[in-house]
């Protein structure tokens, strides 16, 4: 094989291996890790609408940041709600955001701190960081704190991992 033709074979496999890569994404977390937003949101949008957490939550996101959308907190707010309400921990923490710095909907300390408090009992470290902020501003007493954990209940997906006091025994009614 001559140089010129070793040459020619190199020059076409580079070209045919990057061919390759020029396929359409079809995986949405990659799209977005590699910042392709616009074919993220758009492989992400119908996974959501069919009640998938982690495409609930990454549209929540993208609409946060205005990545390949603009920038909409009230579609972040209702997005990241969907996914937190369904057990997602990141988008109880980022819903938990949203509701402690009123973006896309009223400021509401108690709801923020039942969020982040159901986000950390699954294993979300930050949100665990914002319950000691919320819990050290004395904006909650001990008592709403409580209440809030008892609320976020329902949306901790292991039983081992719900908040349990004399209240939850309490029938209520």
């Amino acid at each position: 094989m001559t140089l010129t033709t070793l040459h020619k074979t190199i020059f076409l496999a580079l070209t045919a291996l990057m061919l390759a890569g020029c396929g359409a994404e079809t995986d949405p977390k990659v799209a977005f890790d590699n910042g392709d937003y616009e074919t993220a949101h758009k492989l992400w949008l119908p996974l959501a609408k069919n009640g998938d957490a982690v495409a609930q939550n990454y549209m929540g996101i993208l609409y946060y940041l205005g990545f390949g959308v603009t920038r909409d907190y009230l579609k972040a707010v209702e997005w990241y709600e969907k996914a937190a309400t369904a057990g997602n921990s990141d988008a109880q923490k980022n819903y938990g955001d949203m509701l402690l710095f009123a973006r896309g909907t009223k400021k509401n300390i108690y709801e923020a701190y039942k969020w982040y408090f159901a986000a950390f009992q699954q294993g979300n470290e930050g949100a665990g960081k914002q319950i000691e902020v919320i819990a050290a501003s004395g904006n909650l007493s001990p008592n709403q704190q409580m209440h809030a954990k008892i609320d976020a209940n329902p949306f901790i997906m292991d039983d081992s991992k719900k908040f349990m006091s004399h209240d939850t025994y309490i029938n209520k009614n």
